[in-house]
């Protein structure tokens, strides 16, 4: 049942895989000049040049897929993909940027797309492929913040368990691209962005901290957060006199700080957490299981989590009717308020607690929590897959869980007691999935 599990994972990351699924969506008929985008149509005549320009961790795959549909046709293009990113691509070119925390290969990556974006003539076509991981590969800190200083506050935010909508409240305040500031550089084109959601309820202003889409930047709303999670008396006192000084202008203005749409841009969501939970849900029927697709997506803390997973999956219990295998399908992402300093993800932390969990049943019960990019926090695996005999069979082995969970070590506690998966970076980024399969 373990190796079901996972095969059903391994067939949904190709499910939503761009080079799949983006030429089904975006379609471009070369002898009429016509670009397809769902309900949409755009003729581009041969005066007008096509671009691409793209961030996050599916843009090799979104960019390989765009360089098969539009062909001879396009003129060129820069996307900045995570750390070895492979796309073999011939038209765009690819740079690479880091993640979770920028580095200077993001700021020197930026810097090359502004570029790039500064020389495409007025009256082209430029298509955006925008995804996932774009907050850490898009990286252009707004004066007098230093690269430093975004690094040290990426970590404060990640590690406190503020929600993404929280941290990205912050991080628009200190960048120059995000919050919609990418979309002003691109008066004059006929922008289209092509969008890979990776937060809750696709929120085009949270994807990647929303660089094209036109929005509300509160400085006020950034310090409060800051103050919620106790960061104020953490971040560099440069960068906090900083958010001070543009909170009292702020106050004093008569509206927030707001970057404004421009003409000709439109944005498509062609993937989402929901869109892949929905699948799993068919592939799974067609297996014979009785499924329950658990909405809606989740975001918040891992605890809250963990209980929510429980406390679903003991009232479907006590409601079965049939002896028929039964699979609950959660999505989203949770946030892991971090106190040790071990080693791990959200997925394998969450796989880990679901074990102590499942211990104390009987029938054979599974779950499995993975990322669908491949990447599970700092580590080089997705996620993990645990039963109901995992915390026994490692604590025959000499492996107490416990202190592993306490330090946010789970990725050692899996090396010592299996059940890793790993697939690698998978050039895409939908969010999280978790089955919970009771036989």
């Amino acid at each position: 049942m373990q190796e079901k599990a996972k095969s059903i994972f391994l067939s949904l990351l190709e499910f939503v895989d761009p080079s799949t699924g983006m030429p089904g969506i975006l379609r471009w008929n070369s002898e009429k000049r016509v670009c397809s985008f769902y309900e949409q149509s755009f003729k581009i005549g041969t005066d007008r040049q096509i671009h691409v320009i793209g961030s996050g961790k599916a843009a090799p795959t979104m960019a390989a897929a765009a360089e098969q549909i539009f062909s001879d046709d396009l003129t060129g293009g820069i996307v900045i993909g995570p750390p070895d990113s492979k796309a073999g691509l011939n038209r765009i070119k690819l740079l690479q940027g880091t993640h979770p925390l920028p580095d200077e290969k993001s700021v020197e990556a930026t810097e090359q797309l502004l570029n790039y974006i500064e020389d495409i003539p007025d009256g082209s076509f430029v298509f955006n492929l925008l995804s996932g991981g774009t907050s850490a590969l898009l990286c252009k800190p707004s004066d007098p913040v230093t690269l430093q200083d975004l690094q040290q506050i990426y970590s404060l935010l990640l590690e406190c368990g503020a929600s993404i909508q929280e941290i990205n409240t912050v991080r628009k305040t200190l960048s120059d691209v995000k919050g919609g500031k990418l979309l002003q550089r691109l008066k004059g084109k006929t922008v289209i962005d092509v969008v890979i959601s990776d937060v809750p309820d696709d929120d085009l202003e949270a994807i990647g901290s929303g660089p094209t889409t036109a929005q509300t930047i509160s400085f006020d709303e950034a310090i409060s957060v800051a103050k919620k999670y106790g960061l104020d008396r953490k971040i560099p006192e440069k960068v906090w006199s900083y958010l001070l000084k543009k909170r009292e202008e702020e106050l004093k203005g008569s509206e927030k700080q707001s970057t404004k749409e421009i003409p000709d841009h439109f944005s498509h969501i062609i993937s989402s957490a929901l869109s892949v939970a929905s699948e799993a849900e068919i592939m799974f029927g067609k297996q014979g299981f009785e499924t329950f697709l658990v909405k809606p997506v989740w975001t918040g803390l891992i605890d809250d989590f963990e209980e929510h997973i429980w406390d679903t999956f003991q009232k479907v219990l006590k409601n079965r009717k049939s002896g028929t295998p039964l699979v609950l399908i959660f999505f989203g992402e949770c946030t892991v308020n971090i106190k040790g300093d071990g080693k791990g993800g959200r997925n394998q932390e969450l796989a880990l607690r679901m074990a102590l969990r499942l211990r104390e049943l009987s029938n054979s019960t599974i779950f499995l929590s993975a990322g669908t990019d491949g990447i599970d926090g700092p580590t080089d695996v997705a996620g993990a897959l645990v039963d109901n005999q995992t915390i026994d069979k490692a604590i025959a082995k000499g492996i107490d869980p416990y202190p592993y969970l306490s330090n946010n070590d789970s990725y050692h506690f899996f090396r010592k007691a299996g059940g890793h998966i790993r697939t690698g970076p998978t050039g895409n980024n939908v969010m999280d999935l978790q089955f919970l399969i009771s036989v």
